[in-house]
């Protein structure tokens, strides 16, 4: 995402050295893939590249969101719910069945801010970027110790948007909604370890060390598998004897 940021700030100050030439940019760069897709002048190229940081939010944004969903979906399937108790569960409300379901609780602030963002691209998806009430409503409900952790985290404070006002979604929204998602995974993992039996740790090692295992005899197999552990699951710390357990299990003979 930064990288197309970059890119794009990099193509501007390109075009700058040929600023004021009437000549469109598959005349003057008649080999780069798709540019007569992309076929204006050069100052009308520069000022669609300069505004890449608002597009960049507002497509990126809905990205990182869709992520999050699925990581926090799929450990709600690991605590043991089935699909269909699923098929209604989105960004709304996954968080808060995260926190019913094991009697757990995420950072107020974290969870208030991940839904300002929510609401905010939910603007951009229905409403033409437009603020809805419902917007205006959360930012004002949200209270100032949570308004102060968005402005440290992204530079800058969280626009009070009134309904109807059209909704920016920039860097500073992408940064933020970045380091919340971070933030909010790294406690429902943490939550996690704490609920889910180390067996079932165990056997997860396994099953992930099976989509990608290489060829070897047990031993090298087994060695495989203690090094996926120790990369991938090393906050549990699981032995040798519980991932060897796994294995048997899953159909792999003892080392």
């Amino acid at each position: 995402m930064m990288g197309l940021l970059a890119g794009a700030n990099l193509a501007s100050q390109t075009l700058s050295l040929t600023q004021g030439s009437n000549l469109e940019l598959s005349k003057i760069f008649p080999t780069v893939p798709h540019i007569k897709r992309f076929n204006l002048t050069t100052d009308k190229a520069r000022s669609v590249l300069e505004n890449a940081e608002n597009l960049l939010g507002i497509l990126a944004i809905p990205r990182v969101l869709a992520l999050h969903e699925d990581l926090i979906i799929g450990m709600l399937r690991l605590l043991g719910k089935s699909n269909t108790s699923l098929k209604n569960i989105g960004m709304a409300d996954m968080h808060e069945l995260f926190q019913t379901t094991i009697n757990c609780n995420f950072t107020e602030d974290s969870l208030r801010l991940f839904h300002l963002v929510r609401l905010s691209r939910n603007t951009h998806i229905h409403q033409a970027g437009r603020a809805s009430s419902k917007l205006e409503d959360w930012i004002t409900g949200t209270p100032q110790s949570a308004h102060a952790a968005w402005e440290k985290i992204a530079g800058i404070a969280f626009t009070r948007y009134r309904k109807d006002e059209y909704v920016t979604l920039g860097v500073p929204e992408l940064i933020g909604i970045l380091a919340l998602t971070k933030r909010l995974a790294e406690e429902a993992n943490i939550h996690l370890q704490a609920t889910i039996k180390r067996e079932k740790w165990a056997e997860l090692v396994v099953s992930d060390w099976q989509l990608d295992r290489r060829p070897g005899n047990i031993k090298q197999q087994f060695r495989q598998v203690t090094g996926l552990a120790r990369r991938e699951y090393g906050p549990i710390s699981l032995t040798s004897d519980e991932l060897e357990t796994a294995m048997s299990k899953a159909g792999f003979a003892a080392q």
